[in-house]
């Protein structure tokens, strides 16, 4: 009787302790998943990180490097597809950058910087359209921190196809989200200069000026509503402007 006792208690003793160490394996198990995620996790992002930064920087060979860290530990990473589309873009390597920025947005459809990357692809492309649908769709993104920029890439993409009054809406629409956007001044004073209202026109052009001060493309157009206006002597000052600007080293 004794022994059995014993030999009960040795039982019960032993699953006790298998139990305690069964336990004990599963959440150490549990611990070291998260922790193992969280250094991928983190590896990812700077590996994306410096893969930018050297891009940036022109050293194209080490931001590929960098980039292809980061899809070897997330082949499909948004972000890391989507620096991958930049660097093939700046490589020439069209083909590879459309599948790769369209790669990035089948996984994440939400990403609306990508797809005003992948827009501003297109359009570099001479697929306007293209270019202008994904304008569209990235500007009803509401909480996207530049929605201004937004509409006014999507007024340029419309003006170059040629519907104005498209145009014109979406680029007054960014003035309405952010009034200190200068790009729009400009592309709305040459549209009132296509359409002949060169007193409108002008208006927004030194309000451009004031934001963000003068450039080729706003010579230009200086020069060309001064000549619409018959006024030669301003719009020999721009056009002198423009070819002392143009000349600068």
């Amino acid at each position: 009787m004794i022994r059995r006792c014993r030999s009960s208690s040795l039982t019960r003793l032993c699953a006790v302790t298998l139990g305690v160490l069964w336990l004990s394996g599963c959440t150490t198990t549990t611990l070291e998943q998260p922790t193992r995620t969280a250094d991928l996790d983190q590896a990812l992002k700077l590996n994306v990180t410096m893969g930018i930064e050297y891009m940036e920087q022109g050293n194209l060979r080490r931001a590929q490097d960098k980039l292809d860290r980061a899809l070897e530990i997330a082949p499909d990473d948004p972000g890391a597809l989507q620096a991958q589309a930049l660097l093939y873009q700046r490589q020439g390597e069209t083909t590879h950058a459309d599948r790769f920025f369209q790669r990035a947005l089948a996984e994440a459809p939400d990403f609306t910087r990508a797809r005003n990357n992948y827009a501003a692809f297109l359009f570099a492309q001479g697929r306007i359209e293209a270019s202008c649908e994904q304008l569209e769709r990235a500007t009803q993104d509401l909480k996207y921190d530049n929605r201004a920029q937004l509409y006014t890439n999507l007024g340029i993409c419309q003006r170059e196809l040629g519907d104005l009054q498209a145009a014109r809406a979406s680029l007054e629409r960014a003035q309405a989200i952010d009034p200190r956007n200068a790009r729009t001044y400009l592309t709305l004073a040459q549209i009132n200069h296509a359409q002949g209202n060169d007193e409108r026109a002008w208006e927004q052009l030194q309000t451009f000026i004031r934001l963000a001060g003068m450039n080729p493309e706003g010579l230009r157009l200086a020069q060309r509503i001064a000549s619409a206006r018959g006024d030669a002597v301003t719009a020999a000052f721009y056009s002198r402007q423009l070819d002392e600007y143009e000349g600068a080293p």
